[in-house]
């Protein structure tokens, strides 16, 4: 956050920018002391708060302050100034000069605040309107997880990730790629509904250009094995439909993978070098191998995947799944939440999600797999972000946190 202080007195400008701080020590406070240098300012950068004294010397070493809020009415709220649309709060002790023009101040937006060192209430003032200012954050790319391990596998995996910290009611880390800083949001709980939610609320409050989700999921035996990632080019609600005195009848729901974003991860992954990147430093202990392997051998496709609000650990459900739905390669229960949260919103990100799969739906699942298995699908993430998704969801790799156009 910038903010610029006009302010000829030292001891005055330092309690201001000590209010400041109170509130957020990140925030980037300039100061100058006379009218020249304050339209070389807001001619030259943006602010998110502008603090006015109205009575200031016009130049550098001039000894003598005079009123100059008409000046300052005309240079900021000129249609050619870059901080025509900025928040400005007028600070004076001379409440005389602030009541001679206090029609012109209140009619260009300008906010008056007496300056009383003896009643500390413009400490408030100012306090609250650093709070009320304070820009949006924006990131280029989140990516979602259900499961805490899902996202503690980025920094396993050697990234460089943030502190857990909350954000508009999110549970967060930031993390970069290369220059671009985006976010892991970590869902309350496993799910569809938790997952839309998350979803959306991201959506609504970082203005994405690209949503994608990683962790695990179960496999259908014979089309994949321990490991393998796959990633969902169409995603179908398996727990949807009608209970009758016959039984469940499915009504399925679909959200397909966007044919752009489809051909580009195609290209992405069919890359040999991709695998091996993916592959590199995963370290399995002795209990981690699949029974028969004794080292790390994975695939990573493109197929049909199907997700519900239920935990699936029984033969027969995964029987029904493949009834369903022929292609079927891969169930979990969060990915076809987030396609549709994507789908649906007023911005339209990009969105895709890559999980590994840890069993086959089989009573006998456990976690043996799921450390090695988050590992994957968040390598298969990164790398996909690295290598260009958010260039074709058109984000530059240059874009940084928050200058998102």
């Amino acid at each position: 956050m910038k903010i610029l202080v006009l302010e000829d007195d030292s001891t005055k400008s330092e309690l201001v920018k000590a209010e400041i701080s109170s509130v957020d020590l990140a925030v980037s406070v300039e100061i100058v002391s006379n009218l020249r240098d304050y339209t070389i300012k807001v001619g030259q950068n943006v602010y998110d708060l502008i603090i006015v004294d109205l009575v200031v010397p016009q130049f550098p070493f001039d000894a003598q302050a005079i009123d100059v809020t008409g000046q300052i009415i005309d240079i900021t709220r000129d249609q050619d100034c870059l901080n025509f649309r900025s928040p400005v709060l007028a600070l004076t002790r001379y409440n005389e000069k602030a009541e001679a023009q206090f029609e012109d101040l209140n009619r260009k937006d300008i906010t008056i605040v007496t300056f009383d060192e003896d009643s500390g209430r413009w400490k408030e003032s100012i306090r609250e309107k650093v709070r009320s200012c304070e820009p949006p954050v924006h990131y280029p790319f989140v990516i979602i997880c259900a499961l805490a391990k899902e996202a503690d596998a980025y920094a396993a995996a050697g990234y460089q990730v943030g502190e857990r910290q909350t954000i508009k009611g999110l549970a967060c880390r930031e993390i970069s790629i290369g220059l671009v800083v985006g976010v892991i949001i970590t869902a309350p709980r496993m799910g569809l509904v938790s997952s839309a939610i998350t979803s959306t609320q991201a959506i609504e409050a970082f203005k994405p250009k690209l949503i994608c989700m990683s962790g695990i999921c179960g496999g259908v035996p014979e089309k994949t094995k321990i490991y393998d990632v796959v990633i969902p080019d169409i995603c179908h609600q398996n727990d949807s439909g009608k209970w009758t005195n016959a039984g469940f009848e499915s009504e399925g729901y679909s959200v397909q993978l966007e044919h752009g974003m489809k051909l580009k991860i195609d290209e992405l992954i069919s890359k040999p070098a991709f695998l091996e990147t993916v592959k590199r430093d995963v370290i399995l202990r002795r209990a981690e191998f699949p029974e028969g392997a004794d080292v790390l051998d994975f695939k990573i496709i493109i197929a049909p995947t199907s997700s519900g609000s239920a935990v699936i650990a029984d033969k027969e459900m995964v029987e029904i799944l493949k009834e369903q739905h022929r292609k079927l390669s891969a169930f979990e229960m969060e990915s076809f939440a987030v396609f549709e949260a994507a789908r649906l919103a007023p911005t339209k990100p990009q969105y895709f999600s890559a999980k590994a799969v840890v069993d086959d739906g089989s009573p006998s699942k456990g976690d043996l797999f799921h450390r090695v298995a988050c590992i994957l699908s968040a390598k298969v993430v990164y790398e996909c972000i690295k290598s260009g998704l958010l260039l074709s969801g058109g984000v530059s790799l240059e874009t940084k946190r928050g200058n998102i156009s």
